[in-house]
């Protein structure tokens, strides 16, 4: 039977398209005519996304309230878990973790792990895109691993959900990169805001981690979403402070002391904290297994451990609650220290979704309890109970684990309202700040799950780009060199026929004893009449001078050339021997090529579609000229582009390399020192010819 629609049902079909799209354009206009008074739109987006990131705030907390009922029953969870049997203590964890892990994998890998990052790394690398179905599957995911369990918190999902929203928002009006940057600072702001009911902490948290930016033109908005979220986060939920600490006086000044050794020990155990999470990802990512399998034992693992301590299941607002009224005992809390850490630590190696804000909280009040119980039980005339070292324990593990003391310091009081506590948590949270930073080598725990990835945010795009410039291939062997002994007439006669920036001054054995700069020489020609006769070079040269070697970064040589207003620097071995120099010239235009060349190669490669195994893609762009997209062939892999020479063999060039890390796809700017891999996809342009050579070879 014929099914196909007569003429008539397509003209009404097409009518009723057109309508709609009638309906779309003048939707479209009135926004875009709005978007032309800038700060009137700019401020009703940021409510918009104020309003969103809070109902999506109260929306993520009814969904984790609607898994955990459905797994575990009604009631506080660690009062569940305790009275359920073995077999679901063990049981639910290990399913919640092979689901989490496989739906994470299967529909959006950037949902897995923290979020903040993700986000950190969206604003600093991908002019702030990010991909609106992040925001169903972070949230199914998280909620699903809260629920079931999984040590982690719920502010890291609500960050990366509301930052997404905000990205969303800013493609939609296609609006500048640095608008677009604001936009997802409004969404963190305001999912901040709404978890915790701090509206001054979510803008600070956004301003302070996410952007790194205090600018007027960012801080206004961000502080509106922020509100907005609050207003509505409280509006569903009521405006009461997350924790009730107990009344706190400074008892003495000899308090301090106690607050700044807390504060060394938080910031020791923040670093410990910090090295056992990624230690655990990089074990669950060495195993060769499943990704569902690792969910399900990390999950069953992570079960027998609540078996003996419930508390380090979910997020912990309960615990907290009770060590702050001083109701554990020490052997409990200096065990939930220790326990919290594994447990999460497990749950974000297996595959689990959620952040790392609420478990640093929740390590920090039971070190700062146990703490002290310890104290208040050696020196009780002179110090406060438990419940106020524990309080000012949770602002110090997350300026400890942050590197963000202003932010711990104001969701402590926010969170609280407790503002006679804010001198010991001013001065506890810098300590462990500064004491973690050190060990950390200025990582913080966002941070340094980019930098594992080779991604430094704080440079973005730039340093990225210029590490992958070598000093290697960029220095020039040097020809102007001049012995100590040599004499300024000497000197200034090489001078007149030289145009080098520096004259490198080596000593009897060939080591760079000295420098002299063009700028030098000008000093000392302005006062000839006051240099002796007899000076030598080794009397006029600089003694303090910067040098690189061929393993320098090379964004770490063009920071000294800049702070040194240098031309040029040299390149010396262990034993300071001379084997040529870098200009600051050669790495700018190295740069700009280089910067050019990723840019339209990932042009080109967006607007290319993927394509599958044992298959090719190729585009004629210019007459006899084609660009290709293949997968690496056979006699590539594990061979290094240098080895492989590609143009002298081949007669092409290999623009782009897209490899798959973490699940996750990845443009890649080839390196000569990459090796390929069986599954990367390769960029290649070349002559009709080559290009059409190499594709046969598949």
């Amino acid at each position: 039977m014929n099914t196909a629609p007569n003429k008539a049902q397509i003209k009404k079909l097409r009518r009723q398209l057109n309508q709609r799209r009638a309906r779309y354009v003048w939707l479209q206009n009135i926004l875009f005519k709005i978007k032309s008074f800038d700060q009137l739109f700019v401020m009703i987006m940021a409510m918009l996304i104020g309003v969103f990131a809070g109902v999506i705030a109260g929306g993520f907390r009814s969904l984790i309230s609607v898994f955990r009922h459905g797994f575990w029953g009604t009631g506080a969870l660690v009062d569940v878990v305790m009275a359920a049997p073995i077999y679901l203590k063990i049981g639910i964890p290990a399913l919640g973790g092979a689901a989490v892990a496989w739906g994470v994998q299967r529909f959006a890998p950037e949902a897995k792990g923290h979020g903040v990052p993700e986000v950190m790394n969206a604003v600093a690398t991908q002019n702030g895109f990010i991909r609106m179905r992040v925001v169903v599957i972070k949230a199914l995911a998280s909620a699903m691993s809260i629920a079931t369990g999984a040590s982690v918190g719920r502010e890291g999902p609500i960050v990366q959900i509301g930052s997404a929203f905000g990205s969303t928002i800013g493609q939609l009006f296609q609006v500048s990169i640095r608008r677009m940057k604001t936009f997802i600072g409004c969404g963190a702001a305001a999912g901040i805001a709404a978890t915790f009911n701090a509206p001054i902490a979510g803008a600070i948290f956004a301003s302070e981690i996410i952007l790194g930016d205090f600018s007027a033109s960012a801080i206004g908005p961000i502080i509106i979403a922020s509100v907005f979220g609050t207003v509505i986060s409280r509006a569903m939920f009521g405006d009461f402070p997350a924790f009730i600490p107990p009344t706190y006086t400074l008892h003495s000044p000899v308090e301090i002391i106690f607050y700044i050794i807390l504060g060394v020990a938080t910031g020791v155990v923040g670093w410990f904290f910090v090295r056992s999470l990624y230690k655990a990802e990089d074990l669950f990512d060495a195993w060769k297994a499943p990704i569902t399998i690792k969910g399900l034992l990390g999950g069953a693992l992570l079960g027998v451990v609540a078996i003996f301590l419930p508390q380090v299941l979910g997020v912990g607002y309960q615990s907290m609650d009770l060590v702050l009224s001083g109701q554990f005992s020490l052997v409990i809390i200096a065990g939930l220290v220790l326990a919290k850490i594994f447990a999460t630590s497990l749950s974000m190696g297996f595959g689990a979704s959620g952040g790392v804000f609420a478990p640093a909280l929740f390590i920090g009040s039971m070190l700062g309890g146990a703490f002290g119980i310890i104290i208040h039980g050696l020196f009780p005339e002179i110090t406060a109970t438990s419940g106020a070292y524990a309080l000012v324990g949770m602002a110090a593990m997350v300026a400890a684990t942050t590197h963000a003391p202003v932010t711990a310091v104001l969701i402590i009081f926010e969170m609280t309202t407790e503002y006679s506590v804010i001198l010991p948590l001013m001065i506890t949270s810098i300590i462990a700040m500064i004491i973690s930073s050190r060990l950390l080598n200025g990582s913080n725990i966002y941070t340094l799950k980019l930098i594992r990835r080779g991604i430094d945010i704080f440079g973005g795009k730039d340093i990225n780009v210029l590490d992958k410039i070598s000093v290697k291939t960029l220095k020039k062997k040097i020809i102007d060199t001049v012995p100590e002994s040599m004499t300024l007439q000497g000197l200034l006669e090489k001078i007149s026929v030289s145009s080098a920036s520096n004259f490198y001054v080596k000593d009897e054995n060939h080591r760079l004893s000295g420098i002299i700069t063009h700028s030098a020489m000008r000093r000392y020609l302005n006062h000839h009449e006051e240099i002796p006769a007899d000076a030598t070079v080794k009397d006029m040269m600089n003694r303090q001078f910067e040098i690189i070697s061929d393993d320098t970064p090379v964004h770490e040589v063009l920071r000294k050339m800049i702070e040194m207003d240098l031309e040029a620097l040299p390149v010396v071995d262990d034993e300071l021997i001379l084997n040529g120099e870098v200009e600051r010239s050669a790495i700018v235009h190295q740069y700009q090529e280089l910067l050019i060349h990723a840019e339209s190669a990932k042009a080109v490669a967006h607007s290319m579609k993927f394509i599958q195994k044992q298959y090719h893609e190729k585009s004629e762009v210019l007459p006899g000229f084609f660009l290709a997209r293949i997968n690496a062939p056979s006699i590539f892999v594990n061979q290094s582009l240098r080895s492989l020479n590609v143009r002298q063999s081949y007669g092409v060039d290999i623009l782009l390399i897209r490899r798959s890390l973490g699940g996750k796809e990845k443009d890649l700017i080839p390196d000569v020192n990459d090796k390929l891999l069986s599954s990367d996809q390769l960029l290649i342009f070349g002559q009709q010819a080559q290009v059409e050579k190499l594709c046969s070879i598949l």
